[in-house]
């Protein structure tokens, strides 16, 4: 039993439009986690520090990338490279490397994959309540730093 070539058209037209769907969809999920943790990280730092994702440049017809950040606010220090995020053509599945050079080093080979929102969400709910989280240590030390630079008698 052989399927007729309308039917394959209609299959691949279905495809096409929810591969399409679903791109955009991925790029607002990841955005949304980041600007929810980033919430997290204003509130608890009382705006010392923010938590940013930034898109990475690259050449045209890359798959989108973005670099999570954390940086000081007021101060000239570098921002903490906290990973980054990479799209597939179809958005899901997002690809995670540990940092910015893993990333450039081997593109291939990615550190984490995320398949969908539930997996997006909770990687990031994980980053902003485990205290061995990379970003949870991070935003201690700038508490830190904050107190002492308040208070000059712990310095």
């Amino acid at each position: 039993m052989s399927i007729p070539t309308a039917d394959y058209t209609h299959l691949l037209r279905e495809a096409v439009r929810q591969m399409k769907a679903n791109a955009p969809r991925a790029v607002d999920d990841l955005v949304r986690c980041a600007s929810e943790a980033a919430k997290a990280v204003d509130d608890v730092t009382d705006g010392k520090a923010a938590l940013e994702l930034q898109p990475i440049n690259q050449e045209e017809g890359a798959k989108p990338a973005y670099q999570l950040v954390l940086r000081r606010v007021g101060s000239e220090a570098p921002p903490s490279d906290l990973g980054v995020y990479s799209l597939s053509e179809a958005g899901y599945p997002v690809k995670r490397w540990h940092s910015r050079n893993a990333w450039e080093a081997r593109p291939a080979q990615a550190d984490r994959t995320f398949l969908n929102i539930d997996e997006l969400k909770s990687h990031f709910k994980w980053m902003i309540s485990h205290p061995e989280s990379r970003l949870v240590i991070l935003v201690t030390f700038v508490q830190e730093q904050a107190t002492s630079a308040d208070d000059p008698a712990q310095s």
